[in-house]
This record gives structure tokens, sequence and C-alpha cells, in this order.
């Protein structure tokens, strides 16, 4: 894949509890000057959300807050669809928020403006789903709300010492040492400016380390994490993507995530004991290809 220009990234597999393949494939930047390492950090889209999801169980396991906690109570100046929006229809992706309007939108400031001059959502809160990152952007400001850290500092503080990450960067800027850049096709390297606040950029063994957090519950106890796992409805997203538990064991956690030209995926298959882990920074939108490719070999 990598030879047809479909992938340049890092790749991680652990199957049957033993690490069977560890490799950086590809170039750190467009140039093509800089070779990848183990050591180099990715953005993982989606998958970072993850992050502000437990972060925000954490709070209600603490008492800091319950799921069923309107948003309006944390923002009391937003307009009255934040009376109607709880907090777990923002993990549920269940708000009826729109999307964050990229045409507009530079910046947490920028999108704020956007909620203000908000008059109407897009259908009544718990109705539907609609997976977008204004659900997103409201779990990691109420967690800025209630701890009074920026969502960098929580992760840093809270998040990153437990589960053993020890290379995370939240919202790099394009200064960062060791970070992976992304590019197209035509060898274009994309800025690190997102649009809005809070995209933890990390390594494999950050990523392994975070799954590996969740898997044995040293964040949120097995009933939290189920709670968590729950979707709206078959096929739809949690805040920890897509998985399941049998009792008090998690069974399946897949979990993949795109931001710029960066594609990531989090696979994780209990039968197995089987972790795959891709990160990659010339996307192509083949990530669970590649991924399938991997478990057909593995299961030879």
């Amino acid at each position: 894949m990598y030879r047809e220009g479909q992938f340049n990234g890092n790749v991680l597999i652990i199957d049957h509890g033993k690490e069977i393949y560890r490799k950086a494939i590809g170039f750190a930047n467009a140039a093509r000057n800089i070779p990848l390492s183990l050591d180099y950090r990715f953005h993982i889209g989606s998958i970072a959300k993850e992050f502000d999801a437990v972060g925000i169980m954490m709070l209600k396991e603490a008492g800091k807050l319950s799921l069923n906690d309107p948003v309006s109570k944390f923002f009391p100046q937003l307009p009255h669809w934040a009376h109607k929006i709880t907090v777990r229809n923002l993990l549920q992706y269940t708000s009826g928020l729109p999307e964050v309007n990229y045409s507009s939108v530079h910046g947490d400031k920028d999108n704020w403006d956007e909620l203000y001059n908000l008059d109407t959502l897009k259908f009544e809160p718990g109705s539907r789903y609609d997976y977008n990152n204004n659900n997103t952007f409201l779990r990691r400001q109420v967690i800025k709300k209630i701890t009074g850290l920026d969502f960098r500092d929580f992760v840093e503080r809270q998040l990153v010492k437990p589960a053993a990450m020890f290379h995370v960067v939240v919202d790099p800027t394009d200064r960062e040492p060791l970070m992976a850049r992304s590019f197209n096709d035509d060898f274009k390297q994309d800025s690190l400016i997102p649009p809005i606040s809070g995209w933890t950029a990390v390594t494999l063994d950050d990523l392994y380390n975070w799954s590996e957090s969740i898997n044995n519950f040293k964040l949120i106890s097995p009933e939290t994490t189920k709670e968590l796992l729950t979707p709206y409805q078959d096929h739809a997203q949690t805040g920890l993507g897509n998985g399941a538990m049998s009792g008090n064991k998690i069974t399946v956690h897949l979990h993949d995530g795109s931001l710029l030209h960066y594609q990531a995926i989090l696979w994780y298959d209990a039968a197995n004991d089987r972790t795959i882990i891709l990160l990659n920074s010339r996307r192509h939108n083949n990530i669970y290809e590649i991924a399938r490719r991997v478990e057909e070999i593995l299961d030879k």
C-alpha cells in the first residue's frame, strides 16, 4: 500500500497478546526528506473524541455532573435550545445541533459566536442521531467549565498519566517536534491549525496504552464504560466509537478517525487478544480495507 501511494505511517499489531509487527513506513513530511520513526506523533481525528467522552464519564463518577443535566446548567448564556439538550445528548450525538460551520469558524471563539446566534436546532434533542463536532465541542467546554482547566490541561493531568501515555500533544502547532505531517497526492503539506480546539496527537504506544486503559477500566468503571458504549441506535457512534461488552469485559472496541489528510484506526478484538493500530498521514479513506487485510493475514 505504501508503494502504491496508499499509506504513509506507523503500524502496530498485537495478536494473541504478543507484539508481532511494529514499523514506521514512509516519511514524516511532504518533502519526503525526513524518514518516519516510531517516535512520531499523528493526529487521530475522531478517536480523540474518546478523551472528552471518558472525561465526561469521569466527572459523572465523581458526582460533578449528571448525564441528564441540560447544557444550560453550564452555559446559561446560550439560547433557549440549551435547556433541551442534555449531556447524554452530546455523548450520543442526538443534540440536534448543526455541524461546525467550517467556512466561518477559525477558532473556539468563532464557534461560540455561531452557537450564541443559533436560533433553531435541526431536530428535537433525543429524537434523532446526527454525528457532528458541535457535540464534541460542547463536551470539551463542559469539562473546562466544571474543572476550571483548559481541555489540554485536563487531558495532561487526568488522562495521560493513568493511561501511561507519555508523548501526547493536544493541539500541536506547526512548530511541534516529532509531529508527522499529513499531505495530499500532490505532496502539499497540511497546516496543523484546527477550526476548534481539543484534537490530540499520539504515538503508536500512546494509543495502545489508551486502548489498554479502556479495556482494563483504569479510568472509568465497567458499568460506566458499558453506559458510554451504549449507542442511541444500532450502528450509531458512541463516545468510544463502536464496541461491545460481555459482562464486565470489553469484547470489541473499534474506532477510526480522520483529520486533514490524517487517518487512523484502533481495532481491538478480545477473542483473539488482538489490537491493530494504523496511523496514516496520506489519507485515501482506505483504513478499514488495510485493517481487514491485516486480519485476513492473521487469520490464515
